[in-house]
């Protein structure tokens, strides 16, 4: 099979593994059974040369848990950051934590300071503080426990942040509530209030821009789709429809007051409640990509100084079908290149809501690893079929213990002393999920760049995201290679690389290989360039030096 020499490829093939020995004559190869003289033979090619997005992080969002988390006790609350943001190894070359790129945090609407906020007792933990008071005047020591994550991202490493909101604070509101009621058909603010909520995230942002935050981003709303309806005493989470007139006007209104301000940050829509809601629909809170980015839609505000050319979406729910959850990425990503303003996607939220993750098994069967496969498949999918160029899961802290699983919406399960606000203690403790982000999160940094990778063992998409998936990135400027590859059969597969050390080779021919499976968490080993297996069941990240 002829290559071009200019094109650098790695071949890899479920076939009989020749294992070519460091100081063996390459022209003694002539058995005639070996596949590479097989004019048929094909591997998993990958060409550094065919590249895509460029990537901007990986994240994850504090919630609207890491507010309690924040405020215990330092050796519980430091070991939890550790989890999350550390790029340090132990004795054994074994990841302490997962190095995350991005923390995304939550600019609180006061439930948590009025004294009938309207929620359910046992919300509490989704009640936030507010920075701003009625009366006008700031108290930046409320949120507390939030920004000592944020500190303590920053301390590790992190350099990228985002921020997001999900309503006006509660005295900004038509209904006095964090949520919508049955009177507020809409955006739960009156429009003699949008230009108070602008001066008011601008001013959080100035805030944290003057600490010394990169504030990448900062959103207004937060699943405008959803309509957040609660009888009062009964509401479970902040949240407010939104239409896109009303998304625009508000918008418009931040980017004058951000200009004003001198806000760095730039102002990311729309938070979609599922990714089809960015390029589909026909109702006044859909189709988003054509409603703020078409010149001809009377919402347009694509030419708006401060904002974002990140288009954020939800991967929520878009995956009950292996055949609709590439329909969507796919439709996105087309939307997205043809729209001529250089837009890409950021998916910001994603975590293992419905039931599209059981897959037609009984859910007794399920073991955690068979969880954390389909999170990794998820993010596969959005950054090789989604071109994603950030990806952040929701969230990175939960108490639930809901249906079949206890860690479907959470990297780190904790539980509190106290079932309710005044806690401060508690347990905590990590799951599959968490390494499962790590094998993308630790090793694939910011401004590494996805490149091409075929492979004719699954040439059609489905069989792929069903099986076995391969994706690739390079840091060209630093000489070093990541394969992420992920092996949801229960057969292990070997890895063959054709034409090593004539068409390229890594230092000392060793691929550094992190797996996490069944019994493993990002468990370092170390594998010969020719020798590679990936075990059945498991997630593994190949990172390696270039010569």
């Amino acid at each position: 099979m002829i290559k071009l020499a200019s094109k650098v490829f790695l071949i890899v093939s479920v076939s009989l593994i020749i294992v070519i020995m460091g100081g063996c004559d390459k022209d003694n190869f002539t058995d005639p059974n070996d596949p590479r003289f097989d004019a048929e033979f094909q591997g998993v090619s990958i060409n550094l040369e065919s590249t895509f997005q460029t990537i901007d992080h990986f994240g994850a969002s504090g919630g609207f848990q890491d507010q309690w988390v924040g405020k215990w006790p330092d050796a519980k609350r430091e070991a939890a950051a550790k989890l999350l943001f550390s790029n340090q190894n132990d004795a054994q070359g074994n990841p302490e934590g997962i190095g995350l790129s991005l923390w995304r945090t939550v600019i609180g609407d006061g439930a948590a300071d009025q004294s009938d906020s309207g929620f359910r007792s046992n919300s509490w933990f989704r009640e936030t503080e507010c920075f701003l008071s009625p009366d006008g005047t700031y108290d930046w020591s409320k949120q507390e426990g939030e920004q000592w994550f944020l500190a303590k991202a920053r301390e590790y490493g992190v350099n990228k942040f985002s921020a997001w909101a999900t309503t006006p604070p509660y005295f900004m509101t038509k209904n006095g509530y964090t949520f919508s009621t049955s009177d507020v058909a809409t955006f739960n603010s009156p429009e003699s209030n949008y230009e108070a909520y602008a001066n008011f995230l601008a001013s959080v942002m100035n805030h944290y821009e003057g600490a010394g935050y990169n504030f990448e981003t900062i959103c207004a709303f937060n699943e405008t789709q959803y309509e957040w309806n609660a009888v009062i005493g009964e509401a479970s989470q902040s949240g407010t429809r939104v239409t896109n007139a009303e998304v625009a006007a508000v918008t418009r209104i931040m980017d004058e007051v951000f200009t004003e301000k001198g806000v760095n940050a730039k102002i990311m829509i729309p938070e979609a409640a599922q990714l089809k809601y960015l390029f589909e629909g026909t109702t006044n809170t859909e189709n988003q990509i054509e409603e703020f980015w078409e010149e001809s839609s009377a919402n347009y505000i694509g030419d708006l100084n401060n904002l974002s050319q990140h288009v954020a979406g939800h991967s929520y729910f878009s995956n009950n079908t292996t055949e609709e959850s590439l329909r969507q990425r796919k439709s996105l990503n087309s939307k997205l290149q043809s729209n001529p303003q250089n837009l890409d996607y950021w998916q910001t939220e994603y975590s293992l809501l419905g039931a599209a993750y059981q897959q037609n098994r009984d859910v007794n069967t399920l073991e955690d690893i068979d969880y954390a496969l389909w999170l990794a498949h998820i993010i596969h999918t959005d950054l090789v079929y989604g071109n994603a160029t950030g990806w952040s899961f929701w969230t990175a802290f939960n108490q639930s213990q809901f249906g079949d699983h206890p860690n479907r919406f959470n990297l780190i399960l904790y539980t509190p002393n106290v079932d309710g606000p005044s806690n401060t203690d508690g347990t905590f403790q990590e799951n599959k999920l968490l390494w499962a982000l790590g094998n993308y999160s630790r090793f694939v940094k910011p401004g590494m760049v996805r490149f091409a990778i075929e492979d004719p063992d699954y040439t059609d998409d489905v069989a792929s995201i069903e099986n076995f998936m391969i994706s690739g990135y390079t840091d060209l400027s630093n000489k070093e290679i990541v394969l992420v590859l992920i092996n949801a059969t229960e057969d292990t597969r070997s890895l063959a690389l054709d034409g090593y050390a004539e068409r390229f080779s890594v230092v000392g021919d060793i691929f550094e290989m992190y797996t996490t499976s069944a019994t493993a968490n990002l468990r370092k080993s170390t594998t010969n360039a020719e020798e590679i297996t990936i075990p059945a069941k498991s997630i593994v990240t190949l990172r390696a030096p270039l010569n």
